[in-house]
């Protein structure tokens, strides 16, 4: 029953291409059953270490943003260094992200409020081969033109950290709902030797 397997999987692969014919043997035939199995056996495999990564990742993450900076928080620390020498700490750890939905807003908010540098556009053009003196006129006459192109605006997720950083500890406002602020704390933990 097997070998019919592989005879199925061998004679639709056959089949796509009539002018050819080829003669297996019973051997031939379970090799190929077998790799193809394996193959199903390691496509599963990936799929659950991918999953399990993330429960590791999401594990750390809650580690080291909740779990450590609340132990040391309960005994009024902020530091510490273990009996193998290791210097944990807990900083505040200050993150965004600026939705799809948001993004208009968003940006609108940063340049109202002075903060429009920390937008980049970019704008992206594809020409063809010898079409370099085309290259040279961009922007302001590609409407005139009618060349395609696409545009695009974006705040650098570093950059965004650092700005929600520096507003908050000068104590100025933020569209926290529109940048998405989060602030919270992290352990970092420097191995001893």
């Amino acid at each position: 029953m097997k070998n019919s397997k592989a005879k199925k999987i061998v004679t639709d692969v056959i089949l796509e291409d009539p002018k050819k014919s080829f003669k297996f043997t019973d051997e031939q035939l379970g090799k190929v059953q077998r790799l193809i199995h394996e193959n199903s056996e390691l496509v599963a495999h990936v799929e659950h270490c991918e999953k399990s990564l993330k429960f590791v990742k999401d594990a750390l993450r809650k580690n080291v943003e909740e779990d450590i900076p609340s132990a040391l928080e309960e005994f009024g620390m902020t530091e510490i260094t273990t009996n193998d020498g290791s210097k944990v700490s807990v900083k505040l750890l200050y993150r965004g992200h600026i939705t799809e939905i948001n993004k208009a807003k968003a940006f609108q908010w940063l340049r109202d409020n002075n903060h429009g540098d920390l937008i980049k556009n970019e704008i992206k053009i594809t020409f063809g081969k010898g079409e370099d003196a085309e290259a040279a006129n961009t922007k302001e006459f590609l409407n005139t033109k009618g060349q395609s192109f696409t545009d695009r605006e974006a705040v650098h997720p570093q950059s965004l950290y650092a700005f929600i950083r520096e507003q908050s500890e000068a104590g100025k406002p933020l569209a926290e709902d529109l940048l998405g602020v989060h602030i919270g704390r992290v352990a970092t933990i420097k191995k001893g030797e």
